[in-house]
């Protein structure tokens, strides 16, 4: 008996009817090795007695329950939504559904289909740890998620076949003509590791993945969507590998708040113009199919990816997610390019590249072009928000993540730029996000909604600090939590509909809105602890004479901006080292 029919026969038990479970059932449920049972077996004295013991041994799920309510789980033992304090008790019981007697202690809703992506996991990542290429083992099991869900004849024959000739055939499947790398097609047939972990990872994805793409829950039964699944292997290949030579993936969260923020309806024309693995552009098909949009509709949604693996996956994901979107043809793995194409558009939503030295326009741009400043050379943040800006229509909004450094960079181009735009009414909310909430960085992060320039006379800026909106999730992550994302959600709308009026934060939410005159005072500093920290005292002498203090200030305000020019001539120089 496993897991599986462990949990079908709790769902089908009689009020009255006493639920039994094996050694190896009560490790699948609490999420332990199996030798871990054997352990607490012969440890501890307390531990239930079986019920039965042929033709093996049988323990009432109800008494292995209330023992393990007594052992919290381990900080770096924690599953992605539970939160200290959670026993094994509590994953047990939500596994395999008793009832649950903690409703104190939050966690995870469906914590069987948990259970599942851990399994799945770990089927599949001795294969990552192993692969030589192990961007290239990525892409072939993702490569084998699509065609689970857009072509479950084909995913049959890939199941029933011992022939290596069939698999470029059924590749055919994928959503793009270059969907796959010839050579990973050459290595399965091959090459017989390949083959091997090809094998492996059909066996695995037919034990645990659903064909098709039709349900929009996260499981059917013992088994996850291919979408949960493609969802959930992006992060955890992206937790594996812990960095990119090119764009790093949106965590769901995040893509799915920024959408939230940006509201985008089924006629609005929305764009992404560093689309990564497509995660962003998947949460805004999402939302329109939650919203009751057709899928048909998804016309209007399309997207650019600057590196050949990210937009293999990305054309992989929108077809996973029920709508294969047209994202142009593979491009140059050219790194170095800034671009906003097209236009107008009513949503750009967009986690460009935080780091790209020496950069360039697409089109060149002269000094005077930029309509807020010319950007310096050594990042491209400042160029990216004002091509992003510039590209929206006239109702137009968009979500951009940037480094959390930008809200206060002090080199005199960025802060120059910063200011242009917020006196233009360019910046409507900034919100702060904590350390590790990426996998391939640990830096804070923000979020940057902007629209088109406000002709009135004081546009002030919501400023959010949303770090009690996460919780971690494992000793090295940080996840929004549900209530946390609506609560931002709710509060950016509310202060919009309301004109930037003085907003009353819910929830765990910090938040201020700063008008125009004292976001000047503070050099328009868009960082929210400045104004939300409590004003500092004055200590100012009595005896100090305010004429000698004004001329102090001027000196170290013209000391300073020396100093950032000297500062951004040096960086503009600066040429990455090569050996």
């Amino acid at each position: 008996m496993t897991l599986d029919h462990a949990a079908a026969a709790a769902a089908a038990g009689g009020a009255g009817e006493r639920r039994l479970v094996t050694r190896l059932e009560i490790a699948q449920a609490a999420g332990v090795h199996g030798a871990a049972v054997s352990n607490w077996m012969r440890r501890h004295p307390d531990f239930p007695d079986p019920v039965r013991t042929v033709p093996a041994d049988l323990f009432a799920a109800e008494e292995v329950a209330e023992w393990l309510d007594g052992r919290k789980i381990q900080r770096d033992e924690r599953r992605e939504g539970e939160t200290a304090g959670v026993t094994y008790g509590r994953r047990f019981r939500l596994t395999v559904g008793l009832a649950d007697v903690h409703s104190d202690v939050k966690v995870a809703p469906d914590m069987f289909a948990e259970a599942i992506k851990a399994d799945l996991w770990k089927s599949l990542e001795p294969g990552f740890t192993e692969s030589q290429d192990r961007t290239m083992f990525q892409e072939m099991i993702m490569a084998l998620v699509c065609v689970q869900a857009i072509a479950p004849k084909q995913w049959a024959r890939i199941a029933d076949t011992h022939s290596p000739d069939l698999f470029a055939h059924v590749w055919s499947a994928l959503p793009a003509v270059d969907g796959i790398r010839p050579e990973l097609l050459d290595r399965i047939v091959r090459d017989g590791w390949w083959q091997a972990r090809f094998r492996t990872g059909v066996k695995v994805l037919q034990r645990w993945v659903q064909p098709g793409t039709s349900a929009p829950q996260e499981r059917v039964g013992r088994r996850l969507t291919a979408a949960a699944a493609f969802d959930h292997l992006l992060d955890r290949f992206a937790q594996a590998r812990k960095s990119s030579d090119d764009e790093y993936l949106t965590p769901h969260g995040v893509a799915r708040l920024m959408v939230l923020l940006a509201d985008p309806g089924p006629e609005d024309r929305v764009y992404n113009p560093c689309c990564g693995s497509g995660e962003i552009v998947a949460a805004v098909l999402d939302h329109q199919r939650d919203n009751g949009a057709n899928r048909s509709l998804a016309r209007n949604v399309s997207g650019h990816a600057l590196a050949s693996r990210a937009w293999r996956l990305a054309v992989m994901n929108t077809a996973v997610h029920g709508c294969p979107l047209d994202l142009g043809g593979q491009p140059p793995d050219d790194l170095k390019v800034v671009d906003v194409r097209g236009g107008p558009y009513d949503v750009v939503l967009t986690n460009p590249p935080f780091t790209m030295a020496d950069w360039r326009s697409s089109t060149e741009i002269a000094s005077s072009g930029w309509p807020y400043g010319e950007p310096p050379r050594h990042n491209a943040h400042f160029a990216w928000l004002q091509l992003i800006a510039a590209a929206l229509a006239p109702a137009g909004r968009a979500v951009a993540v940037m480094p959390s450094s930008t809200t206060s960079v002090a080199t005199s181009k960025n802060r120059q730029i910063r200011a242009a735009m917020v006196e233009q009414g360019v910046v409507r909310c900034i919100i702060e996000l904590p350390k590790q909430m990426f996998r391939e960085t640990a830096s804070p992060l923000s979020l940057w909604v902007l629209g088109r320039p406000q002709q009135r006379p004081d546009h002030g800026v919501l400023l959010i600090d949303a770090k009690k909106a996460t919780e971690p999730a494992g000793r090295t992550h940080r996840i929004l939590t549900s209530a946390g994302s609506r609560h931002i959600v709710d509060l950016y709308h509310a202060w919009s509909e309301a004109g930037g009026s003085p907003i009353q934060p819910t929830g765990d939410l910090a938040a201020v809105a700063v008008t125009l005159e004292r976001l000047r005072e503070h050099n328009h500093d868009l960082t929210p602890s400045t104004y939300l920290r409590p004003p500092a005292p004055d200590v100012t002498s009595r005896s100090s004479s305010l004429s000698a203090l004004r001329a102090e200030l001027r000196q170290l305000d013209d000391a300073a901006v020396a100093a950032d020019l000297d500062l951004d001539h040096l960086l503009d120089r600066l040429q990455p080292w090569n050996p």
